[in-house]
């Protein structure tokens, strides 16, 4: 189930549960997927960008419900070890003309779990 799917769901048993504070939460979002979709359900990857926006301003106001909210939605990121682990077993640095070249290539293979930042300091570990 896409992310988009799933705040659609938590939409329909926050109304079942009446649980207006996630219900009012929930729509605040889908409406914010909606508008950046242009209408359309966003896909996973663009979803996440929406939603780690959202989770930053929630945690600058200090708002705990929408951070814990926003984390049932957000994929797990791995770690420097478990994308470490990845890169050697899947990527040749050494084809590339700057091991740096690379980050494209990990980031777009692991998607959100592995933010681009994350997966630069890996591979400049690695080069190094």
């Amino acid at each position: 189930m896409s992310i988009y799917e799933a705040i659609k769901e938590t939409i329909k048993e926050a109304m079942k549960a009446r649980d207006q504070k996630t219900l009012d939460f929930a729509r605040v979002v889908k409406a914010e997927l909606d508008r950046k979709g242009d209408g359309k359900p966003l896909p996973d990857v663009e979803a996440v960008k929406v939603l780690k926006a959202l989770r930053e301003i929630a945690l600058e106001q200090g708002n705990t419900f929408e951070v814990e909210f926003l984390d049932r939605f957000l994929p797990k990121e791995m770690s420097e070890e478990e994308i470490e682990a990845w890169i050697r077993e899947n990527i040749d640095l050494s084809q590339f003309k700057t091991p740096l070249a690379a980050i494209g290539v990990v980031t777009k293979a692991l998607g959100p779990r592995a933010p681009g930042e994350k997966v630069r300091r890996v591979i400049e570990r690695l080069a190094k």
